[in-house]
């Protein structure tokens, strides 16, 4: 990812408004493609495919569906491989939501800036610039 400058008497001319434009087309994205974000959702199996379960891209579960040879298992056993399959539908609903954030943001951010705990480390360390007596 391109680097951030902490301080700004480092800044060249332009990139403030570079960064302007950069971030209006970020919103911009963002206003029109919360419905797709929205309309995301993740699939999971367990017990052989015999759960399964859709998830949103919120996480919250919209459907599960359980084989009657599903619920010959030990209600412990039930649990364990219902909860497998919620868990793995959600992480499908997440990598698709990242997915489809990379594609459509990939244009407008640098590379890799849609690593998140690089975003979060990079302007931790302008704030803390900023922050200094």
């Amino acid at each position: 990812m391109d680097r951030l400058d902490a301080d700004p008497a480092n800044w060249r001319d332009g990139e403030l408004e570079k960064d302007a434009e950069r971030a209006a087309r970020i919103l911009a994205w963002v206003e029109e493609g919360q419905h797709e974000l929205e309309a995301i959702t993740g699939e999971g199996e367990a017990a052989d495919g015999q759960i399964k379960v859709v998830t949103g891209s919120d996480g919250l579960v919209r459907d599960i569906a359980i084989t009657r040879r599903a619920m010959r298992l030990d209600s412990g056993s039930l649990a364990e491989e219902l909860l497998a399959a919620v868990h793995r539908a959600q992480d499908d609903a997440e990598r698709k939501g990242r997915e489809l954030l990379n594609e459509a943001l990939g244009e407008v951010l640098p590379a890799g800036a849609s690593d998140v705990e690089a975003i979060e480390e990079q302007y931790a360390r302008i704030l803390d610039y900023f922050d200094r007596p």
